[in-house]
């Protein structure tokens, strides 16, 4: 017999697992199966006996799941697994007590696994046809009232647009129901239908061609309800148009009831009524899906943020950085700004009076570059810095400043955007209908909030092969005391300003479990061991603690020796491991270290079988916030406000594609690019980004190399616009890495500040990690009530993001970098596009 015939015994043997050899394994099995046959349970219990065997099969998943392949070492063995199937092993290992048949068995047959889906949809197939062949044709219901399950028409292009921050939640169910109702506007009357219906609204489907535009007010007769109920009103309902969707063939029509309040006892019948045909017409759950895939996005972006979020506080005119939302990909601009008692100077950075000059900016985006660098005299550190609209006042000084600071290793260059916010926005939202949608900071957050007016927000866009461009400018080295001007003060203290990591699922390749035992550690074997205990450990590394400071650095390769645990075994020989400085405190006392890179580590050997020999006895190191709920605070506030763009990359198998793309709450110049470039006004062209699927080769090849925790990849962007004599505009685009030589680049740069409109962009591309579902767990929960498919969907469409970019507009800083002399023009040339309407 097969697997598949034991399928209504899989209770059985689920509960049977790991007491095939314990003494009350036939006094349980004769419990639960004596209402099957002898024979039955004969072979069920063979069956049994078989799971139970031991396996030494290798499980080499690569290629054959959807899923990101890692090395996984078990007593010794090397399997290839995806995070499903580790679990699902781990799992099978601790419920039979070692790997058997049945762990083999069950990993193999994941869900995610590709021959169990081609056969699952098969049989899908095959059970569809069956059905259409012994039901024969099915004709259309012909009543009024028909439920709406699929949309009537679908697209064919799956680009999409994310906004981010923007989530639409309704205060009462909506029901999917189409009824005929008599429309009244103006001298006008015709019969639509309604595709949903909720005591405050509605969204009408009408024959496309009717002149009605939003903020008009409609009378609709509900025709289709009054045939089976009498609702007694003969003035019919009055409704507001909010948002109107055109499409080819008919317009949808999105209403809002005026005055429900009047109709009382009408209100309390269709209360009743939807709740009571809910579960046979479904709720509409379109806001609360649209919810999920903005959240699921969000939260595959935020960490990988290349841009450092800076939090202003305005009292009584005077402004002061209090936080800092920091990733691990802008950490680095965070430590840039930490002056020689690592403080940060970025109070002084953003004073009132730079911040000032950029509010005086008429445009919608508020934004400047920023170029800073240091020079340490008697051991204190100084910072001078200066944005474009400053330098733009002398073109000496500015050649100077350019001339002399990209001469010294610390010149960066960086995009400084200022946003407003409110603590309003640092509000949790959620798109669950008839419930609370919000969910409101403690006190003490909304109060360490309360004045916060501003966020600047500092992306990095420098890099050292630019440097030479900057540096090429001349000037007089006895006028150098001018740029003095733009040093930042030591006499004024700058007031503190606090790192807050954004909070998020462990996005460690590996739990670490606090432990406390003895750790020698040697520069050299000859040297005499400093004595350490260790604080928490993995099997790829060590987090120690030194009673006194100690002088190693980052990077240095020590020798350990672990007394304590070389008692518990004999198998490994715990002395001499090489391990790699990671990080140092400041206090010089606490160090992480991971394993030197060698072909076969003893220590992480080890601490392997340790762990998966005491894992329900080991406790986890979770980090605890200094102040709960601050960094989902903070993040809410600068999601609802960014104006950099994300790029998403999906993986389906070997093929990946581009086809999602982000905005904040004000769309980037790219946005706006793509809109006047695509030829349709219904459809999303992403060509001038993806340009012929160039991107996504070129990012395909990166992230099949790159790891979770490596740094981003950087790639720039040149979209050259040219206006024609008939008004139009042309349009093509260009990446960096298609240019093989710098002289070439240098070339198509010059030639497109001289003779056309250039826009620039750098993204940021990083490879995900795990979707933090905790975040949309309430969506999906709901969704799953009414629509498990749609569920499943949804968390399909996320857990195949793969990459993601981070996307900043670069074009000011692109023309001074090549010619200065062009920003203006160049400026007010950009501004006339982007105004212009499609």
């Amino acid at each position: 017999m097969t697997a598949t015939d034991f399928k209504e015994q899989s209770g059985i043997i689920e509960r049977m697992k790991g007491l095939i050899n314990s003494p009350e394994f036939e006094q349980t099995f004769a419990s639960l199966s004596a209402s099957l046959p002898k024979s039955k349970q004969f072979l069920l219990k063979m069956e049994l006996k078989r799971l139970a065997q031991p396996c030494n099969y290798y499980i080499d998943l690569r290629g054959h799941v959807d899923g990101d392949v890692k090395p996984f070492v078990y007593l010794g063995k090397t399997h290839h697994l995806d995070d499903t199937a580790r679990q699902i092993f781990e799992n099978g290992v601790n419920d039979y007590g070692q790997y058997t048949i049945g762990v083999y068995e069950e990993v193999m047959n994941a869900d995610n696994n590709f021959r169990v889906r081609h056969r699952k949809e098969t049989e899908e197939r095959v059970r569809n046809a069956l059905a259409q062949r012994r039901n024969g044709l099915q004709l259309p219901d012909s009543t009024n009232t028909q439920e709406n399950t699929e949309p009537e028409e679908e697209t064919n292009n799956p680009n999409k647009l994310v906004q981010f921050g923007y989530y639409i939640s309704r205060c009462e169910e909506r029901m999917n129901y189409g009824i005929e109702v008599e429309v009244r506007h103006a001298d006008q009357r015709f019969s639509a239908m309604t595709t949903d219906l909720s005591v405050g609204g509605c969204k009408l489907k009408i024959p496309a061609g009717r002149q009605i535009v939003v903020g008009d007010t409609l009378n609709l007769a509900l025709r289709g309800l009054e045939k089976e109920f009498t609702l007694n009103l003969p003035k019919g309902l009055t409704y507001q148009v909010l948002e109107v969707d055109e499409q080819d063939k008919y317009n949808y029509l999105r209403l809002k009831r005026l005055n429900p309040e009047q109709e009382g006892s009408f209100n309390q019948f269709l209360q009743s009524f939807i709740h009571g045909n809910k579960r046979r017409y479904k709720v509409n759950l379109d806001n609360t899906t649209d919810a999920v895939i903005t959240k699921g996005y969000e939260q595959y972006y935020l960490p990988r943020i290349n841009t450092l979020p800076v939090y202003l506080s305005v009292v009584d005119g005077q402004v002061s950085s209090r936080f800092c939302l920091t990733s691990d990909y802008n950490k680095s601009v965070w430590h840039y700004f930490l002056d020689e008692q690592q403080l940060s100077v970025l109070s002084h950075v953003l004073s009132a009076k730079r911040l000032k000059l950029l509010l005086s900016q008429t445009s919608t985006e508020r934004s400047s570059i920023l170029y800073c660098f240091t020079h340490a005299a008697k051991g204190k550190l100084y910072f001078y810095a200066a944005t474009d609209l400053e330098l733009a006042e002398s073109t000496a000084l500015r050649e100077m400043f350019f001339g002399f600071g990209a001469g010294k290793p610390s010149w960066r260059v960086f995009h400084l955007n200022l946003l407003k916010t409110h603590v309003s926005q640092s509000i949790n939202e959620f798109a669950i209908p008839g419930a609370v949608n919000t969910q409101k900071p403690f006190p003490l957050i909304a109060g360490m909030l309360k004045d916060m007016h501003y966020i600047a927000a500092l992306t990095e866009i420098s890099s050292a092969e630019h440097r030479r461009y900057y540096s090429a400018y001349t000037y007089q080295t006895d006028k150098l005391a001018a740029l003095n001007k733009f040093g930042l003060s030591k006499a004024l203290q700058a007031k503190p300003c606090e790192a807050i990591a954004i909070h998020y699922i462990n996005l460690r390749a590996e739990s670490r479990y606090l432990y406390k035992t003895t750790v020698l550690v040697r520069n050299k074997p000859e040297q005499t061991p400093i004595s350490s205990f260790s604080r928490d450990f993995s099997t790829g590394g060590l987090q120690i603690e030194f009673s006194q400071p100690v002088d190693f650095q980052k990077g240095d390769i020590l020798l350990f020796e672990l007394p304590d645990l070389q008692k518990i075994t004999n198998k490994h020989q715990l002395s001499g491991l090489p391990y790699e400085v990671m990080a140092v405190s400041k206090s010089r006392t606490i160090m992480n270290l991971k394993i030197a890179q060698t072909d076969y580590h003893v220590g992480k050997a080890f601490f392997q079988q340790l762990i998966q020999s005491n894992r329900s006895k080991l406790t986890v190191a979770e980090e605890t916030p200094k102040y709960p709920g601050l960094s989902d605070a903070l993040r809410n506030m600068y999601v609802k406000t960014l104006n950099n763009f994300a790029v998403f990359i999906h993986r389906k198998g070997l093929r990946h594609d581009v086809n999602v793309l982000g905005r904040g709450a004000q769309p980037n110049a790219i946005h706006k690019l793509l809109q006047l470039s695509q030829q349709s006004s219904k459809s999303l062209d992403f060509s001038l980004l993806t340009k012929e699927h160039v991107l996504t080769q070129e990012v395909a090849h990166f992230l099949k190399q790159m790891k979770r925790h490596d740094p981003s990849k950087q790639f720039e962007l040149y979209i050259r616009v040219t206006p024609l004599d008939n008004g139009q505009l042309e349009f093509s685009s260009h990446y960096d890495f298609e240019f093989k030589q710098a002289e070439d680049l240098q070339i198509f740069i010059l030639d497109a500040i001289e003779h056309h409109v250039l826009f620039s962009f750098k993204l940021y591309v990083s490879r995900t990690g795990k979707l933090d579902s905790e975040y949309i767990a309430k969506e999906i929960g709901y969704i799953s009530v009414y629509a498990i498919h749609k569920a499943k969907t949804l968390e399909e469409e996320l857990w195949h993001v793969e990459g993601v970019a981070d996307g900043v507009e670069t074009s000011a800083e692109i023309v001074a970098r090549y010619n200065a002399a062009a920003c203006t023009a160049q400026q007010q040339a950009r501004m006339a596009i982007l105004a212009r309407d499609k």
